[in-house]
């Protein structure tokens, strides 16, 4: 005879069921963390070597130079007046004195009267003094500024070997050795197509290693603004890295070597191959 439902056997069941089930989970969730840590651990591991960089490299851009405008031109019809140069005044000469002669002696001047004494000049007055001549009077002489003294010459600051200058026209300029590399080309701008170049001025040290660039300027042929800007950039970067590696026989003044700028154009090109 078949007993009736015992609601207790059913409560033993369904929680036997759910402790199996969160049995079956947690095993579940273990086998895929393990497979996972076996995977990672057999990716093989790449070393990433950096080429060593020059702690005292520098690289700066110049500010482009402002050129003045030129005045604008006349109009076609304008009228130039020309005036004419004041012609000089002539130089006055002082008067030159000339002495007088004496008058000559006549019975003009003379006055008769009463004799105050006898013989043939009884009655005679003695005549007038005459007058002395004026004397010669030498014109003036024109004062004679003295001479100014020269400017003295200026004297030469002296070089300072490990600091770069504009190189003197008087030293030699640096030569490049055979073996330095020319920039390589930028592979994405090669497969658009676009050229363009870099100019820069490179710190060439005595020792004839480079330690550093002014950017002059830099071109591209892109079309937009920001592509323009981009290409310009990688240009600038592969001509730096390139210049790290450049040795120079450096430049020399008088036999000794200086730290000079040298001016270098980088062009990027394509040629048809």
């Amino acid at each position: 005879m078949l007993g009736g439902f015992d609601p207790r056997s059913d409560k033993l069941f369904f929680g036997r069921r759910r402790r199996g089930a969160i049995l079956v989970a947690l095993a579940i969730y273990g086998a895929a963390i393990a497979l996972a840590l076996s995977q990672q651990g057999s990716e093989a591991t790449v070393d990433v070597e950096f080429e060593p960089e020059l702690k005292d490299f520098a690289v700066e851009e110049e500010p482009p130079e402002v050129q003045e405008e030129p005045p604008p031109p006349p109009p076609p019809n304008a009228k130039i007046e020309v005036t004419a140069k004041p012609k000089p005044k002539p130089k006055i000469k002082p008067p030159v004195d000339k002495p007088q002669a004496p008058a000559a002696e006549t019975d003009t001047d003379k006055t008769y009267g009463p004799s105050s004494g006898t013989g043939d000049n009884a009655g005679s007055t003695p005549t007038a003094p005459k007058t002395p001549p004026k004397p010669k009077v030498d014109p003036p002489k024109p004062k004679v500024d003295p001479p100014k003294p020269k400017p003295k010459a200026p004297v030469a600051e002296p070089i300072d070997p490990d600091k770069p200058i504009d190189r003197p026209e008087n030293a030699s300029a640096p030569k490049p050795d055979p073996s330095n590399k020319q920039p390589e080309y930028p592979e994405s701008l090669r497969d658009q197509g676009i050229t363009g170049s870099v100019s820069m001025k490179i710190h060439v040290h005595r020792d004839g290693s480079v330690r550093g660039a002014k950017i002059l300027s830099k071109r591209s042929s892109a079309t937009t603004e920001e592509e323009r800007s981009d290409a310009e950039k990688l240009f600038v970067k592969a001509a730096v890295a390139a210049i790290k590696t450049w040795k120079f026989e450096p430049a020399k003044i008088s036999g000794e070597a200086i730290t000079v700028w040298h001016t270098v154009t980088f062009p990027f090109s394509l040629t048809g191959g």
